[in-house]
């Protein structure tokens, strides 16, 4: 498959995908803010990012997904969440964004090794041909990236976005994408093709910063 026509099936599919998430999200969202009334966010500020993890693949789970696709991950490993479709060859990694930490909102890969090769799967919508590694390819992974649209506050909407990645990341530095779909409600998209970011990956910052819950999840 080209870059064009692999381009093609993830627009596509967005679409296909896009009023179940944002749906689902939704629905998450307003479950994890109920369960986490009574603790403090600055002293808990993982607890609802975690629960709506976990209330978005409970929602997946019991609605079901579109043809091709499955609710996949391990719900054990800090509610680990995948979105994959094996036949198309594409793979949706559920995070949440932290813009004030990352440029951007697109998370490091971290130290973890799967990560960082999901991460770094070279330019998908390059004019050239594919290199050989990137020939070899089965499954492309993007991100589903989620964020509060204002001061952590579910009261004031969420963001819902697919990114593909481009390098690791270096933590403190915005991470290099070319493919940003951005979810609306009701179903709608709003495709880019941007590039951003610095594509060393060398991280100066340590990523033992990074959250435990985003390196397992």
């Amino acid at each position: 498959m080209t870059p064009n026509e692999m381009r093609s099936v993830v627009v596509s599919q967005a679409e296909v995908l896009a009023p179940r998430m944002y749906e689902g999200v939704a629905s998450a969202l307003a479950d994890a803010e109920a369960r986490a009334r009574g603790f403090g966010h600055a002293k808990y500020p993982h607890f609802r990012p975690l629960a709506a993890r976990i209330a978005f693949r409970e929602y997946l789970e019991k609605e079901g997904l579109p043809p091709q696709w499955n609710v996949d991950g391990n719900p054990a490993a800090m509610g680990q969440l995948y979105l994959s479709a094996p036949a198309l060859g594409l793979k949706l990694r559920f995070l949440k964004e932290r813009r004030r930490t990352y440029p951007s909102g697109v998370p490091v890969a971290g130290k973890n090794r799967a990560r960082r090769e999901a991460w770094r799967q070279g330019v998908l919508f390059s004019r050239s041909e594919l290199r050989p590694a990137d020939a070899e390819l089965s499954v492309y992974e993007l991100l589903l990236l989620w964020d509060y649209a204002k001061s952590a506050s579910v009261s004031e909407g969420f963001t819902l976005r697919i990114v593909r990645p481009l390098a690791p990341g270096v933590y403190g530095k915005a991470v290099p994408f070319d493919l940003d779909i951005a979810l609306k409600p009701g179903g709608d998209i709003f495709t880019s093709m941007t590039f951003v970011g610095d594509v060393d990956d060398e991280d100066f910052f340590g990523t033992a910063q990074i959250d435990r819950e985003e390196n397992d999840g």
